[in-house]
This record gives structure tokens, sequence and C-alpha cells, in this order.
């Protein structure tokens, strides 16, 4: 068995362990009928009685699950045991012809308790069998997390954030400085390693100020689908927000205080 995608050293090692357990239960244990080749399939099991298992021989089968594509299998791969014990499971297909052999789940399974030694090999074939799916599924989260972030360049002078646009990104400026524009007045500065952009991304409202690049920037720009994900799984941005956030208004306070003073000498 192997990911659609690519899989670490460890993964490959534990399905190489997993096919060794596999042959060795199989040789074991009799068949429920003759070998027999399948041809392109939506459903290789739609046929087949409840409690059967294949082994495959030859060839790939692709398993999907809620219409995404979530591994492959091939020869020395047994599948179908989470069927047989009537479990949720997926949809196993095949593009080209497929060579397996049917086993009775409760065959294999008898098989699998006849001795002490048979018992320590089916549940080590379990445990590699329930670790695989431990790291695919870490790596399945690992890469749905991971924003498709851009790294953007601007100029002195480029409009980072446009006034009254749709707040579609959340950006951090990585290198350089910016100023926060509002209706033409300059009301804040942004410095490297803070996040910008997210109010409007949290109210759904336009851009309330413009940001322009005061020197060369960099900024990492992440859609704001992503952004809020990434808020689900790691709270801790929120704070680092709310703290910024409260900085800006206390800022903004001040300066309103300041202007009132001005206005009243």
């Amino acid at each position: 068995m192997y990911l659609p995608t690519k899989q670490s050293d460890l993964m490959s090692d534990l399905a190489a362990k997993l096919r060794g357990l596999t042959e060795l239960l199989c040789s074991q244990t009799s068949p429920a009928d003759e070998p027999f080749e399948v041809n392109a399939t939506s459903d290789i099991f739609a046929d087949a009685p409840l409690t059967s298992v294949f082994l495959i021989t030859e060839g790939q089968v692709d398993y999907h699950l809620q219409n995404k594509l979530i591994m492959h299998y091939e020869a020395g791969d047994l599948i179908g045991l989470p069927r047989s014990l009537n479990l949720p499971c997926g949809q196993f297909s095949c593009t080209g012809p497929i060579k397996l052999v049917a086993y009775e789940r409760d065959t294999l399974v008898a098989q699998a308790n006849s001795d002490l030694k048979s018992q320590r090999n089916w549940a080590y074939m379990l445990l590699c069998m329930i670790s695989y799916q431990e790291q695919a599924l870490t790596q399945e989260l690992r890469s749905a997390f991971q924003p498709s972030a851009g790294f953007v360049h601007f100029s002195k002078g480029e409009t980072i954030i446009q006034q009254g646009d749709t707040a579609d990104r959340v950006y951090t400026l990585l290198e350089g400085s910016a100023d926060a524009v509002c209706d033409g007045i300059k009301v804040g500065e942004i410095h490297a390693n803070e996040i910008f952009g997210a109010l409007a991304v949290f109210t759904r409202q336009p851009r309330m100020a413009s940001v322009i690049a005061a020197d060369e920037c960099t900024v990492l720009a992440v859609r704001k689908e992503e952004f809020i994900e990434l808020i689900d799984h790691q709270p801790q941005i929120c704070l680092g927000l709310i703290e910024e956030m409260a900085a800006k208004i206390n800022q903004l306070n001040n300066q309103l205080l300041q202007s009132k003073g001005q206005s009243a000498n």
C-alpha cells in the first residue's frame, strides 16, 4: 500500500512489514475459491459476500472514501477486512485488470488464533495497520492546514492593501515597514513581524484603511479561509492579534486625545 502523495520512509517500512505478515497469514490459510481476475470496475466488492476479503496478487487497487482517493493497494496487500466486519469503509476500484484471491473472514481469524505465535503475528499485523493509518492521517492533517501562502514584494510607495477593497487576505510583514492610511491621513505604522489586515476578515467589512509600503517590503499573504482554519487549530495566534489590536486602539485613543487638546488650545 502507498499514499497518492509522497510518503515517508517510515510508512514504506510499515507497508512492507504489513505485506510480510499478510503473506504469512494467508500462506497458512486455505482460500475460499480459486484465484480470479477482475477488469476495470468502480466497486471490486460489488458482488462479493460481506465476509469476503481479497488478497491482491497482481495489479493496483484504488481506495476512495467520500469520493476522495485515499490509498493505492498493490500485490501482497489484503483488502476488505473492515468491510467484512460491517465497519464503515470506502470503495475499492481498479482501472485495469487485477488478480485476486478470496478468503473467508472467519477462516482467516481462526488461523490467526490457532496458536500463540499466530496470535502474536495477527496482533502485530493489526498494530502495523493502525500505525500506518495514524501516520497517513498525520500527513494529511499537516498538508490540510499548511496555508498556500504567497510571498509578495512591494517597492516603496506601493499599495499593499487598498481602502474599500474586499478583505480576502491576511498579511504578515516580514521585512520593511508600512503606513496605514485612512482617507489620505496616516493613522498608524506597521513594522516587521506584525500581522495586519485581519480585522476586516473577522468583521467581513471592506478594508477600513490602505496600507502603503514605507520602504521595500516583503509580506506573507494567506487567504482568509486558511487563516480562519489556522485560528481554529492554533488559537494562540488569536492572542497575539488581540494584543496588537488593543495596542492600535490605545494608539488611536492617544492620537484622538492629542487632537482634542490641540483644538481646545
